[in-house]
């Protein structure tokens, strides 16, 4: 289980039991947003993107600045959740969070899960290292993130914005990301969090034969005999750390292969999504009774 830095004594039981408490992770850095000094004027504005410079020179800075120009609401995209990875600041806590909820929560800042209370929804030392297990417990809950443990120390894991449901799809997001403490030290260290880089395709493979994976094998668990628990880590479609001497997001010596001590995923709390028909395409929202994908649905 998850303890003091490299979390390694028994602690928190997925599914309820306690032992003990793990130290949790600092905050990570804030960094101040993107500001543009203007040349003209002693001031600060923001930055303005090419198509929305060009309106402002075509109809003016009212037009620019009317929130509903020409009766039409103007898109607020700093509230559309996974639409990419925030890397300048941190969530907030939450009040249910147990100390591994504590842990991640900072990485969830603009991701669905942000304010959401979260709930372990898989262990896989309590509940079995295998694909049917994973997928009975997480599948259909929506957006997850994944906590692990390797046998070199480090605390590693991912966050997968479109859920998991076994379906057999390759899944594209610019929200999806990496995140490891190499030398397991969540106290005294930042965790590193990896943002996808290049398209947003293969951001998660989705396979009820298999278990978790993000992108082509930055970091995969097949949960596949004669090694249960083994994962490999090669960084390509994900960012690799600072200094870019690291291809893996395992501890120093373990390379791109090591085995997992222990393995954890958290959902929202509450009931599996809802999907709902729109036209040609699968919404989905979180509402009580959601039974999760209908059958048949290969991507969303």
């Amino acid at each position: 289980m998850f303890a003091l830095n490299a979390l390694q004594s028994s602690a928190l039981s997925c599914h309820g039991r306690s032992n003990g408490t793990p130290n949790l992770v600092p905050p990570m850095a804030r960094h101040p947003p993107r500001i543009v000094r203007c040349c003209a004027k002693d001031t600060e504005t923001e930055e303005y993107d090419l198509v929305t410079r060009i309106v402002g020179k075509l109809f003016g800075k009212k037009v620019v600045e009317d929130p509903s120009p020409g009766g039409l609401k103007r898109m607020d995209w700093s509230q559309v959740k996974d639409l990419e990875v925030v890397m300048d600041r941190d969530a907030s806590p939450v009040a249910t969070d147990d100390p591994y909820m504590a842990m991640i929560r900072p990485m969830l800042s603009g991701t669905t899960l942000e304010e959401e209370p979260l709930r372990c929804a898989y262990s896989a030392t309590e509940d079995g290292w295998t694909p049917a297990e994973f997928f009975a417990r997480v599948g259909g809950y929506g957006s997850c993130v994944l906590l692990a443990r390797t046998k070199g120390g480090a605390v590693c894991g991912g966050y997968n914005p479109l859920g998991f449901d076994g379906l057999g799809s390759d899944k594209g997001s610019m929200g999806a990301f990496l995140f490891t403490w190499p030398d397991g030290n969540t106290k005294g260290s930042k965790p590193l969090k990896l943002r996808k880089v290049g398209t947003e395709q293969m951001a998660v493979v989705d396979r009820m034969d298999q278990g978790p994976q993000w992108g082509p094998g930055d970091f995969k668990i097949p949960m596949a005999k004669p090694t249960l628990n083994l994962a490999t880590s090669k960084l390509i479609d994900y960012a690799r750390p600072p200094g870019g001497k690291s291809k893996s997001i395992f501890a120093p010596g373990e390379g791109g292969k090591t085995e997992l001590v222990e393995l954890r995923a958290y959902v929202r709390k509450g009931g599996k999504l809802n999907y709902e028909l729109d036209g040609l395409r699968w919404k989905t929202s979180y509402k009580e009774g959601g039974e999760g994908p209908p059958t048949g649905i290969v991507s969303l």
